[in-house]
């Protein structure tokens, strides 16, 4: 949690510091935002699964996500479209208190997302974005502590996952730009457990 606090405040900081440069720099000429035009992004993932049928809401699991995405406008300087192509590893992690120490079991679950978003810029620079999501999982790894007595089985995770994508984005114009979003699933990701993923993403980019 410290942690996730950290990188917050570091994106919040950045963000403000870069947003003062910008209005130092800025003339009377204004650079359209929302230019055609395709952006890279990464950054972390906190990522869980709602407690569903598991005896114990899991813990999360931090992780990188990646990718790519190309930004359509619709009105210029006020609303977009946005398909993308993302890379996010996620999971959850779940821990144990033993006599021998505190021990966890880490379930990992990578996907390649498309999501497809509608931004709206609210003011110039500054958007809320939404839109649905489809995952395909291409890998699963399952690293489990002898003293789990919950264990699920990897095996049984659904290889596709739909849900749902809210989230903000500072841009400069300059192309840099800081991004936070919340995803979260709509599909039972485990059979027979009735927990779904949620996501919570920090990260940076460049649109060109």
């Amino acid at each position: 949690m410290k942690f996730f606090k950290t990188i917050c405040l570091t994106l919040v900081l950045s963000s403000a510091t870069l947003y003062c440069q910008e209005e130092k720099s800025s003339d009377s000429t204004e650079v359209v935002i929302t230019k055609l035009g395709i952006g890279v992004k990464a950054g972390f993932n906190f990522a869980t699964v709602s407690k569903g049928d598991l005896q114990k809401a899991p813990d999360a699991r931090t992780s990188i996500y990646i990718g790519v995405h190309y930004e359509i406008p619709i009105i210029e300087d006020v609303f977009s479209v946005q398909p993308e192509l993302i890379y996010s590893q996620q999971g959850f992690e779940k821990r144990y208190e033993t006599e021998e120490g505190r021990k966890k079991s880490i379930y990992k679950l990578d996907y390649v997302s498309v999501p497809i978003i509608a931004r709206y810029y609210v003011v110039r620079g500054f958007s809320l974005e939404a839109g649905p999501q489809i995952s395909y999982k291409v890998s699963d790894k399952f690293e489990r502590d002898v003293s789990d007595t919950e264990a699920v089985t990897l095996n049984d995770a659904n290889d596709l996952d739909f849900g749902i994508i809210a989230g903000l984005t500072f841009q400069f114009e300059s192309g840099f730009f800081v991004n936070g979003r919340y995803n979260r699933s709509f599909s039972e990701i485990i059979e027979d457990t009735k927990s779904k993923n949620t996501v919570i993403q920090m990260g940076v980019g460049y649109k060109f």
